[in-house]
């Protein structure tokens, strides 16, 4: 289970809110001009009836495809729009994630955040998700807001680094 704290960093923000860490699922973006391809498969997918396997072989031969991802781009969904949502839509344009896997693994990734509603970012980080955590109804993505996180550093604050910065 530990591999997942890839998947589940703790966000850092501070603003209206107070400072605030928000565990959160996160994943990479196509680049921009694979989105619309991408967009439309992921439609399709979601047409289909459920099925883990099929979900998991569509993951790896759609949407973590080397050559597609934007390793500049970090996507989220803020499904409580809580501390975090009040902290980013108040002003504060700034977050942290940081990622930690036991015993001793960890990176800051310092970004600057924009959110989206109802857009290609908005549906492909609404659609991703769906494919893998589908719900039995269909959701209302238009109360899932997406997050975009631009990498502008990461450090790398495992034990023998110690906070070194490794980008850029």
């Amino acid at each position: 289970m530990l591999g997942f704290t890839r998947h589940n960093p703790a966000i850092i923000t501070c603003g209206k809110a107070g400072p605030n860490g928000s565990i959160k699922g996160i994943g990479f973006i196509h680049k921009e001009e694979y989105l619309e391809e991408t967009l439309q498969k992921l439609r399709e997918e979601l047409k289909k009836p459920y099925n883990p396997r099929d979900a998991l072989n569509f993951l790896l031969n759609e949407i973590y495809v080397r050559e597609k991802i934007d390793f500049t781009k970090l996507v989220s969904l803020e499904l409580a729009k809580k501390h975090t949502w009040t902290n980013i839509t108040g002003g504060s344009s700034e977050a942290t994630v940081l990622f930690f896997t036991p015993p001793s693994t960890s990176y800051e990734v310092r970004c600057e955040v924009e959110v989206h509603e109802d857009d290609e970012v908005w549906e492909y980080t609404n659609a991703v998700h769906d494919v893998f955590h589908r719900p039995k109804k269909p959701r209302d993505w238009s109360k899932t807001p997406a997050y975009l996180f631009k990498i502008k550093e990461i450090y790398d604050n495992g034990e023998k680094a110690m906070g070194v910065r490794i980008y850029p």
